[in-house]
């Protein structure tokens, strides 16, 4: 779908600027895409302004409009809610020294309201201003002059706009609904980041700091004084002691290591979760509606676990996302804690009739300690109590600390750590 083009934008306007003069704005939808406004004239007609950065377009339906209203407000919206409706259209031209800009008034006897809709590829705006107020869709930018075009193409009739674009939006919505797709889609995105965190470790595992900070604590010790060799003065501080210099070096040294060792177990899993993921196959068996990611809906931070039966496990970075997670999660999800061991919990994000079975609960519960614990606390062979709950039953306590929780209606289940 190609934008509207100068000439294609001057003719949409001059053949509709007559239809609409003297119409009322009586409704505005809007959502991610764009605005509908609703004028009522001597029938039913919808102005839909598409504000798609690369393809913005304007268009005019009668009685139906094929925008749907978002789930929250844009302020944008809000504000010509306030200014502008219940006003009537008196002028709907296009600025042409601007290039594709369209001015839209709208009056009353007593107050007006302007829009400036700019359908310029990758810088589409609208700013609406009223009462000596304004407000725009995006951070506006300053107009400038539109540089003369050479050539131009054949421009499209009304008609063929319209039918590109709701080809356009036909399309897009088959092929969102299409569950093989959406599962490929995703398939794809989680390899994606998979492989991404492997080369981040692998860069880890292969990093040498850890030998460089053990061979500067060892001259040290040698030696006797600070005056070390170049490439190990980014490990001393001058402004420190000698003994404080070779503790330190050697600490850091010993940390390092550790986390080498750590991105090891790290790189272990996360190969067989990719291998996992590669030899994966659509089934008709997912062809539910593929389950929201709550950690980009929360806006979290943590660690993601997929489960073979199709649920996802989340488990929050700190005890504000954990929070945040149990906000958003459905209330058939499952939370589940590690007992006696303080902010280890996880939530089950499943299938409202999904069975998660005590194999893949263990599993979590492995995953989670792991995920939130550090190695001295947990150990192969340990027995963990875990307590697991539908989210329906879990409240956050007020007033208390952060993440701390009431529930009821639990099943306590004790597991050993492999």
């Amino acid at each position: 779908m190609k934008a509207l083009t100068q000439q294609e934008l001057q003719h949409f306007v001059s053949y509709f600027a007559p239809v609409l003069d003297g119409a009322q704005l009586q409704e505005i939808l809007a959502n991610d895409r764009g605005l509908a406004l609703g004028f009522q004239g001597e029938r039913r007609y919808w102005v839909l302004l598409d504000l798609i950065p690369n393809t913005p377009m304007m268009l005019l339906f009668e009685d139906q409009c094929p925008f749907k209203k978002g789930p929250k407000s844009k302020p944008l919206s809000l504000f010509l809610n306030s200014h502008g409706k219940n006003l009537y259209l008196t002028e709907l031209k296009v600025l042409e020294e601007y290039g594709r800009v369209v001015r839209m008034v709208l009056k009353n006897s007593q107050t007006e309201c302007e829009l400036e809709i700019r359908l310029i590829p990758k810088q589409c705006n609208v700013l609406v201003k009223a009462q000596g107020k304004q407000i725009a869709w995006e951070k506006p930018l300053e107009l400038s002059a539109a540089p003369p075009v050479e050539n131009p193409p054949a421009p499209r009739t009304l008609e063929e706009i319209h039918e590109e674009w709701l080809a356009a939006q036909s399309s897009s919505q088959k092929s969102s609904l299409d569950p093989v797709a959406q599962w490929e889609k995703q398939k794809a995105k989680d390899l994606e980041k998979k492989r991404r965190a492997l080369t981040e470790i692998q860069k880890q595992i292969e990093s040498d700091k850890a030998v460089l900070w053990a061979e500067a604590g060892q001259f040290l010790k040698a030696q006797g004084h600070l005056q070390v060799p170049e490439h190990l003065l980014p490990c001393v501080s001058v402004k420190e002691s000698l003994s404080w210099n070779i503790e330190n070096c050697f600490a850091k040294a010993k940390q390092l290591q550790a986390k080498k060792e750590g991105a090891r177990e790290r790189l272990a899993e996360l190969l067989k979760e990719i291998e996992k993921l590669e030899k994966s196959r659509y089934s008709e068996k997912q062809s539910k509606p593929a389950l929201v990611d709550l950690m980009s809906k929360a806006e979290a931070r943590g660690r993601k676990l997929h489960l073979d039966s199709g649920a996802l496990v989340y488990c929050g970075r700190s005890a504000a996302d954990n929070l945040a997670l149990l906000r958003q999660a459905k209330a058939w999800d499952y939370w589940l804690h590690l007992r006696d061991y303080p902010g280890a919990h996880a939530i089950i994000h499943r299938q409202r009739d999904q069975l998660i079975s005590n194999e893949e609960i263990q599993e979590v519960a492995a995953w989670v300690a792991k995920e939130s614990l550090s190695s001295k606390s947990l150990m192969v062979g340990q027995k963990v109590a875990v307590v697991i709950v539908e989210c329906r039953f879990v409240r956050p306590i007020k007033g208390d600390k952060l993440g701390r929780v009431t529930y009821h209606s639990e099943k306590s289940l004790s597991f050993t750590l492999r």
